[in-house]
């Protein structure tokens, strides 16, 4: 069974999209729908230069366009995200598939481009960190119990006291280890039972947290502005862009504010109040929905405000990366400096003896 799962979970992988391409393939598909193709045409295209199994994929595609099933499933089939599976379901509402493939392509390279980074920058500390380990792992199987020995034939309590910190001190890399599985597999653990939470829950959770709730508003009001900037600006009304969030099934948090939101507004609040009362969005969304309501251009102003609020992730992520690895380099002199006095302990011990 298991073996069977692994086989389906291969297979499975040269019949989608790798994530390291999808803003390169979501760009090219923008281009040619730009151009005039039809997205049949666009997505047949593409297929051979960014999946193994084309074939097999164009006509899982084809199949899925008889049945009547929308532009969305096609995603889907490809092993898009969520994350971008909601935008694209709404553009096949609002009729503006070419520019939210556009936007999706940018904002895939940004966070792409993000990973890399990530990936470059934990790749040198890593290294060191495994080499030390290792030295670590040496010096207890060799060093620690010669010193052992040595110190042995004079039992004190200052030659016990080093050899006890010695140990710990060698011991170091390993606390870390064990320090970060723990803080993984409860992180782990804590998001996968948040998940299983509806979405009035998971906002409470959320909301609780406070370096994780600046966060969540912040992709939240993003994705929210640009959804529903979208609706507005293709021309229908704000209780049919609210309906069509509603009925989305792709993000349910998006799809529970947005029940709340209706309900405001069928009650007589403004958008703007709407917004001020659910308490789910960045402190200054309120102000630029305001200013959309009174100049008249609020679609317009809802998608603008989730480009700056793309950029300002952007900036926010660039920042947290520029600190990560000082910060993997102090952990790694820590370990050098616990080496160093692991080694001088005990020698300082015996010079004392003798």
């Amino acid at each position: 069974m298991l073996f069977q799962k692994i086989n389906n979970y291969f297979a499975r992988e040269e019949e989608t999209i790798p994530l390291s391409v999808q803003s390169s393939f979501l760009k090219r598909l923008s281009d040619l729908l730009k151009e005039g193709y039809t997205f049949h045409e666009a997505i047949s295209m593409l297929l051979p230069f960014h999946v193994k199994k084309s074939d097999l994929v164009i006509q899982k595609m084809t199949e899925v366009h008889k049945n009547g099933s929308s532009v969305t499933e096609v995603f889907k089939l490809l092993g898009f995200p969520n994350r971008l599976l909601l935008p694209i379901n709404l553009a096949t509402i609002h009729g503006q598939l070419q520019e939210t493939v556009s936007v999706l392509g940018v904002q895939s390279a940004i966070f792409e481009s993000a990973r890399k980074r990530l990936n470059n920058l934990l790749m040198y500390p890593l290294f060191l960190f495994v080499v030390i380990f290792l030295l670590f792992t040496i010096f207890r199987i060799y060093f620690l119990p010669n010193m052992e020995s040595l110190l042995g034939t004079r039992t004190t309590l200052e030659s016990e006291s080093s050899i006890i910190w010695t140990n710990v001190l060698l011991h170091l890399p390993n606390y870390f280890l064990i320090g970060m599985a723990i803080a993984i597999v409860t992180i782990s653990v804590v998001i996968f039972v948040v998940r299983k939470k509806n979405a009035k829950k998971q906002l409470a959770f959320y909301g609780k947290l406070p370096l994780v709730n600046s966060w969540y508003h912040l992709f939240l009001t993003r994705v929210f502005s640009r959804e529903m900037g979208g609706l507005i600006e293709s021309g229908i009304s704000i209780q049919q862009a609210f309906d069509a969030l509603v009925s989305q099934e792709e993000h349910i948090t998006l799809q529970f504010i947005s029940k709340q939101m209706r309900e405001k507004i069928v009650h007589g609040e403004s958008f703007s109040e709407a917004v001020l009362l659910s308490n789910y969005f960045t402190k200054d969304f309120q102000l630029f929905v305001t200013h959309g309501e009174n100049s008249g251009y609020l679609g317009r102003e809802l998608t603008l405000y989730s480009e700056f609020l793309t950029e300002r992730i952007e900036t926010k992520i660039s920042k947290y990366l520029s600190v990560l690895q000082p910060t993997l380099f102090l952990i790694l002199a820590i370990f050098i400096i616990g080496a160093y006095l692991a080694i001088l302990l005990p020698i300082y011990e015996m010079i004392n003896i003798v």
